[in-house]
């Protein structure tokens, strides 16, 4: 399954808005980051089952997103 189709909203994303991190970065305790240009505006928690579960919070965290700052986004 394609990055697209398993997790339509983070590909837009980091087509559109920013980018997506995954992994043990220094400075940070999540598994995977949504930033844009004001910083971050996700990260999972410290503790995840696995990455799809933290990538699944991320798609869930980001559609909340746009639906907020971009509804327009959603009626694809």
């Amino acid at each position: 399954m394609s990055l697209m189709k398993a997790y339509p909203y983070l590909y837009r994303w980091a087509e559109t808005y920013g980018k997506v991190e995954f992994g043990q970065l220094q400075d940070t305790e999540g598994l995977v980051r949504c930033i844009d240009e004001g910083g971050i505006v996700f990260e999972s928690a410290k503790k995840v089952k696995d990455l799809d579960a933290a990538l699944k919070m991320a798609e869930e965290a980001i559609y909340e997103w746009f639906e907020v700052n971009d509804p327009d986004e959603l009626d694809d």
